[in-house]
């Protein structure tokens, strides 16, 4: 499959270290130019009510989402810069035979946290395939469907908070979502010694406040996410529904 990974023009120590990444592992990634934050108007920072870096990756993506629907690849891979590739990555990206053919994007990455999400029994190339309802962000690294690219270029205009957060938390309307474990990536700075400074500005989290409204949304997300699945799951049987939290 194709596989590119954003960077900005003037992110050379990032390119550098991306690039060397890559031909260790024997990968050919094609470098998509990234979206400056310096393009963004101020207009359209205040009407999404994000910051301009934010605006900014979302815009980058889907640039890359567009060129993936136009593209010949079924399936195409899509990483930021700041990525650690893990050494097992080459085998999952030379041949698509284990993704789902019913995948929109598969999300590779770890994150710190678990997610609610269904074992689909699949284990490709020794690690488990999980179908995602709720609780997971992250785009640093995932690989997704020519189809679906498409329909996001097309559909997903506005933001509201960090992209990532949109898609994959809010959860996109008729999305099959699937994580793999353990993961193939790691952001960098979710590593122990992170080499890069985040190019997003991100507000100080608040204090966490399970609040009834909170709590309702959350578990809203969740039925959502939830019904869709039943709805177009063919399985005589009931999934078994777990929280899953992957390792790196």
């Amino acid at each position: 499959m194709q596989s590119f990974y954003i960077n900005l023009a003037v992110s050379v120590d990032r390119r550098n270290w991306f690039d060397a990444q890559a031909d260790r592992l024997g990968l050919d990634i094609e470098r998509f130019d990234a979206v400056s934050n310096a393009s963004i108007a101020d207009s359209v920072a205040d009407q999404f009510n994000v910051s301009k870096e934010a605006v900014a990756c979302f815009f980058s993506h889907r640039a890359i989402w567009k060129e993936i629907a136009a593209g010949r690849d079924r399936f195409a891979a899509i990483f930021e810069d700041d990525a650690h590739l893990g050494a097992d990555l080459p085998a999952f990206l030379n041949d698509t035979s284990w993704i789902p053919a019913d995948a929109d994007i598969v999300h590779l990455e770890k994150l710190g946290k678990r997610f609610v999400g269904i074992e689909t029994g699949q284990r490709p190339l020794g690690r488990k395939l999980y179908q995602a309802i709720s609780g997971f962000a992250g785009t640093a690294a995932y690989i997704i469907s020519r189809e679906c690219a498409a329909k996001l270029s097309a559909t997903f205009t506005e933001i509201n908070q960090e992209f990532d957060r949109h898609l994959f938390e809010e959860g996109m309307p008729g999305l099959k979502i699937y994580k793999i474990g353990p993961a193939l990536c790691i952001q960098d700075r979710f590593t122990a010694k992170p080499r890069f400074a985040s190019m997003i500005v991100r507000p100080e989290p608040p204090k966490r406040v399970r609040a009834p409204g909170a709590v309702l949304r959350e578990a809203a997300r969740i039925y959502r996410r939830l019904a869709s699945f039943i709805v177009r799951s063919l399985r005589p049987r009931r999934p078994r529904i777990i929280a899953i939290k992957i390792k790196w």
